[in-house]
């Protein structure tokens, strides 16, 4: 992950858990991070990995309720009921506290996340695939949209599935399940 990528995943984090007096919401926050953006149009880094079985072709944040029912958070469970569940929500839990505190190191040792109010490259929706890494270059149109914006828009879709997010939500309910019996 480069520092850019940190820098948004950490002022994301930041906007979300203290926000700033007349700042984004929290949508707002997602829809304006460079992190998603580059997911979007393709630039994200390209995970695989398999839970209970399934094999799932997206990243994910550990993240608490505050966040929407996408797949690329798996949430905590507020109130476990059965024994799964609430294996799952605890090492849920430990594992984002684990992430936060990292973050949190990294910003007081090395300085290294500067927040920033407004980035002007993230809604530029130029596909450089069209010929141009230029952001002011004009790309081919076909029914009024640039070429690749329907892959984007694609991948954006994908990226807020909420039956995807249920299905990795199961499947790693049962993964740690399956992972903690054979211990």
């Amino acid at each position: 992950m480069s520092l850019e990528a940190v820098a948004d995943h950490r002022l994301w984090i930041w906007h979300t858990y203290f926000g700033v007096a007349g700042s984004n919401n929290d949508i707002n926050v997602l829809n304006s991070s460079t992190l998603f953006a580059d997911q979007c149009r393709g630039r994200g880094p390209a995970v695989q990995f398999t839970a209970n079985g399934r094999t799932h072709h997206m990243g994910y944040y550990l993240a608490d309720g505050i966040y929407p029912r996408w797949p690329v958070f798996l949430k905590t469970i507020s109130c476990p009921i059965g024994e799964r569940r609430v294996l799952f929500a605890a090492k849920q839990e430990s594992g984002r506290k684990d992430v936060e505190r990292a973050f949190g190191v990294l910003q007081s040792r090395w300085a290294i996340v500067k927040v920033e109010q407004e980035r002007g490259h993230v809604t530029d929706w130029v596909d450089d695939e069209a010929g141009s890494s230029s952001s002011t270059a004009t790309s081919l149109v076909t029914r009024g949209l640039p070429t690749g914006f329907g892959a984007v828009l694609q991948r954006q879709a994908s990226m807020r599935n909420q039956q995807d997010h249920t299905q990795l939500m199961t499947d790693m309910i049962e993964e740690v399940w399956n992972r903690n019996r054979r211990r």
